[in-house]
């Protein structure tokens, strides 16, 4: 008998929890990146581009996970898709082979935003473009 009062309680608690973190998080949400579709001009990357990637994606943290204290991001992988594990088949799914080639997955970690995993993580794909490198999509 105590062990199902204290079950509805855990569960009342769970969800109240829940619910005040969706409420919570709803403000946060981050702002999307360039393009909603795979990029179509998209160039081959350079010799440095996996290095170029991670500083682009750095450069654009904060605009692109506005509401987060995105101050202090560290780059915890930078890594051609190819090399990116899940993150980087996911880039192939969604966008085919020639695309994923060119794009670079940059996982960061927003040191401020601890001890939040799903906050504190940001993975976005990087990909050189005729004016330079750029964040092309938000996976995370």
């Amino acid at each position: 008998m105590a062990l199902t009062a204290m079950a509805g309680i855990v569960m009342i608690g769970a969800s109240g929890i829940a619910g005040a973190s969706a409420a919570g998080l709803a403000h946060r949400a981050p702002a999307h990146a360039h393009f909603q579709r795979c990029p179509r001009a998209i160039l081959p990357l350079s010799p440095d581009g996996v290095a170029r990637a991670a500083d682009r994606a750095l450069a654009e943290a904060a605009r692109l996970y506005r509401g987060l204290n995105t101050r202090g991001a560290l780059v915890e992988a930078s890594d051609r898709s190819a090399f990116a594990g899940v993150r980087g088949q996911q880039v192939t799914r969604r966008c085919g082979k020639k695309v994923a080639a060119r794009t670079v997955v940059v996982q960061m970690l927003f040191p401020r935003e601890l001890p939040s995993a799903s906050l504190s993580q940001a993975v976005v794909w990087v990909g050189r473009f005729p004016h330079g490198f750029r964040v092309w999509f938000k996976a995370h």
